[in-house]
């Protein structure tokens, strides 16, 4: 059985517009949005722009001079003779080809391990646990973004409930009648069942749409009609914020947190794999160092060696005791320089191994690592200008600092907004249905034949508004905190530019002095070896500066050497400076897989 009545008027469009008022503000500002944080934000910018430029614009676009090979008068004075020279003294390119390596630590002789410089890098990005913790941080962000946006999803809901009736109540008497018209007893027996969809709104508001059904079965009456009647209703609502949370800016402020603390955390692991990078060639170089001082030391025992054999021969004709024991002294001291250097070898070769975090090479292994390559003497032209221009647009550094401007507006808005008075909407459209079956109550509601409106408006404010008003000036003084750490993070980077780049041009300068002091340090050790065939007896005087020769040149050789590395580890840290290492060793950081594994 229905219940019918006059078909009511359709919605107004008043009324509809106020139901739908929640889809259609997305995006919007409100109406009482205070202009001093656009301003503000404007002088925040115009700042951030002159801290970049204040630190290039006085500089020239040109480049420095260029620093590369160049023949000194030793070299064009010594050119006939540059190959025989170059093969006197310690060699210390062949760095494989030493005799002894790392200091043993067990009965069984260290294995040897060629490495080269890009598959120590390779390693060490693969492998580097601060990597790995840096990669698992991104991988937590991107969970915040997914959790942050998961709060406008549509959420689905439904309830089931049963409820026994048996109470009493009021009756109705007519007059003249003893039993009540409306009994006064309730005994019924009741069902309901409601399922409904709702969600957030980027405009600060809520949408719900609710579909209810309440079954009633009365048991003692034949008065009810319908009975058992099956009520049901369908309700739309909307509740929208009009001045405190309102707008995208608010409601959407948690987001775009998150895609900030996610950029914030992959330059993180940019920075991480920068220093990465940086530390592993500048150990490799350390390690190529070691093992060439190495070579020097061993070349220092073998010449003396062979001055101590030949004056233990000569004990019988001319050399006295005082200067076979000299020579004796001499090669001593020399064997513990070896030691030394096999002890400096050691601790490099565990410092490269910490850093690659390699299973072929653990730290606790008795592996004895060998460079495969030798640093280069490649020209040099500093840029100042462009170098400075670059490290600004991508030191992660600067751009940690720049996304924590940005978060720390975020919260300035979200702060200026809370200042404002609390005025809610809430609106509701509701179809009713009311007849004797499940479809039937259904059926009413698709007539539309009954439907109620409801709209209101709440409104609070603090009086004084003191906790909102201290809000916002926090997050503008953490804004200002920002800047200033965006100043601090410029002048920081530039300075290492600037530091990287000094020790570039130094050591590169260095190489080609110290090439030519390592060349007439030859030079000055060949002519003496010239004069000791012609020499009739060896003087002390005359051993003792052969020794001090050979001291010289291998001197001479651990400099030139040296510098060469310096060099390279300049490199190293400027590209490191720059936000550039990654590129310069082709490393791409979406390549690098996140760890997977749980504990």
């Amino acid at each position: 059985m229905s219940l019918r009545q006059p078909r009511q008027p359709r919605p107004s469009i008043l009324a509809l517009a106020v139901m739908l008022a929640g889809g259609g503000l997305v995006g919007c500002r409100s109406p009482l949005a205070s202009s001093d944080s656009d301003q503000l934000k404007e002088r925040i910018d115009q700042a951030i722009q002159a801290t970049s430029v204040r630190q290039s614009d006085t500089l020239s676009g040109a480049p420095a001079p260029k620093v590369e090979r160049r023949e000194s008068d030793v070299d064009r004075m010594l050119a006939a003779r540059r190959t025989e020279l170059d093969a006197i003294g310690p060699q210390s390119a062949q760095l494989g080809s030493t005799v002894e390596g790392v200091v043993p630590l067990t009965a069984e002789a260290p294995r040897r391990v060629m490495l080269s410089l890009r598959e120590a890098v390779d390693a060490a990005v693969r492998n580097n646990l601060d990597v790995q913790t840096a990669r698992l941080e991104e991988s937590v962000t991107e969970q915040d973004i997914i959790r942050a946006e998961a709060a406008f999803d549509w959420v689905v809901g439904a309830g089931l409930g049963w409820e026994r009736v048996n109470e009493p109540s009021v009756g109705i008497l007519f007059p003249g009648t003893t039993e009540p018209v409306i009994p006064n007893v309730s005994n019924q027996r009741n069902w309901n069942f409601d399922a409904g969809l709702n969600k957030a709104l980027e405009s600060g508001g809520s949408v719900s749409i609710t579909a209810g059904t309440n079954y009633v079965d009365n048991l003692d009456s034949n008065l009810y009609v319908p009975d058992p009647a099956w009520q049901s209703a369908v309700v739309l609502g909307v509740t929208q914020p009009l001045l405190r949370g309102f707008g995208e800016d608010v409601a959407l402020a948690q987001i775009r947190l998150a895609e900030n603390n996610d950029r914030a955390s992959r330059e993180a692991t940019r920075g991480r794999l920068l220093d990465i990078v940086a530390k592993t060639e500048q150990a490799y170089w350390q390690l190529v160092s070691a093992r060439a001082r190495l070579v020097s030391a061993e070349w220092l025992v073998k010449v003396g060696i062979e001055v101590r054999d030949v004056l233990a021969k000569r004990r019988e004709f001319d050399a006295t005791l005082a200067q076979y024991a000299n020579a004796v002294a001499t090669v001593e001291s020399r064997k513990s320089l070896v030691i030394e250097s096999r002890r400096r070898l050691s601790e490099a070769g565990n410092t490269l191994k910490v850093l690659l975090n390699d299973p072929a090479l653990p730290v606790g292994g008795e592996v004895d690592v060998v460079p495969a390559d030798v640093p280069s003497d490649a020209a040099f032209e500093a840029d100042l200008k462009r170098s400075i221009e670059t490290a600004i647009a991508k030191a992660p550094e600067i751009q940690r600092a720049l996304i924590a401007i940005d978060s720390t507006s975020i919260g300035v808005t979200v702060t200026d907004n809370g200042r404002l008075p609390q005025l809610d909407l809430a609106a509701s459209m509701s179809w009713f249905g009311l007849d004797g079956d499940f479809g039937g109550s259904y059926s009413d509601i698709g007539s539309g034949d009954f439907i109620d409106y409801a709209a209101g408006l709440r409104f609070s404010q603090a009086i004084g508004n003191r906790a909102p008003e201290a809000a916002y000036q926090v997050a503008r003084l953490r804004r200002s905190q920002a800047v200033v750490a965006y100043e601090q993070a410029v002048q920081g980077t530039v300075l290492s530019v600037k530091n990287a780049l000094t020790d570039c041009v130094a050591y590169r300068e260095l190489v080609e002095q110290n090439r030519s002091f390592r060349l007439a340090q030859a030079e000055n050790l060949r002519a003496l070896l010239v004069d000791e065939k012609t020499l009739a007896a060896l003087t002390p005087e005359f051993l003792q500066l052969k020794f001090q020769l050979q001291n010289g040149l291998a001197a001479a050789e651990d400099a030139y050497f040296a510098s060469l590395v310096g060099y390279q580890s300049a490199i190293a840290a400027l590209q490191r400076a720059m936000g550039t290492g990654l590129e310069a060793n082709r490393i791409e950081l979406d390549a690098i897989a996140p760890q997977k594994a749980e504990y």
